[in-house]
């Protein structure tokens, strides 16, 4: 697995990733390149054979980094892309002095809040209703070691 900081040309890759998970926010092309344009925007992507697995949106809003986007081929699930992709965010958590990362998470989406409790974040707190007005978000954050 190779990861490194998405491109603009892969845009159109990262979109169709999103749309292979349906019911996943999608940003689309116009979302994703307006990560782009956001100096504080971090998109790292994993890549295997030339293949895309995956992809991980951050923004390091210092002393913290907030974990907005996080999607993984469904043909690559449960084969450590996105623990790696993870991994590289915590190692810009600690270059950029960043103490803790906080994401949300959709509360049906179990695989991932149990893989996010595996690597260390920990629930702290809840917002109802916050997808599409139906299902809550849990809130989670990592504190990160010095």
């Amino acid at each position: 697995m190779l990861i490194r900081r998405a491109r603009r040309e892969d845009i159109p890759a990262l979109a169709a990733l999103e749309a292979e998970n349906p019911g996943y926010p999608a940003w689309g092309e116009s979302g994703l390149a307006a990560e782009f344009e956001k100096k504080f925007s971090v998109t790292l992507a994993v890549w295997d054979e030339g293949a895309l697995l995956g992809f991980i949106n951050f923004w390091i809003l210092k002393p913290q980094i907030q974990l907005n986007s996080i999607v993984i081929s469904v043909k690559a699930r449960r084969a450590g892309a996105a623990t790696a992709l993870i991994g590289k965010l915590a190692e810009y958590a600690v270059k950029n002095a960043c103490a803790e990362v906080d994401l949300e998470v959709n509360e049906h989406n179990a695989p991932a809040i149990a893989l996010y409790g595996k690597l260390g974040f920990k629930v702290v707190g809840r917002r109802p209703k916050f997808y599409n007005n139906s299902d809550a978000a849990v809130l989670m954050r990592k504190t990160m070691q010095a």
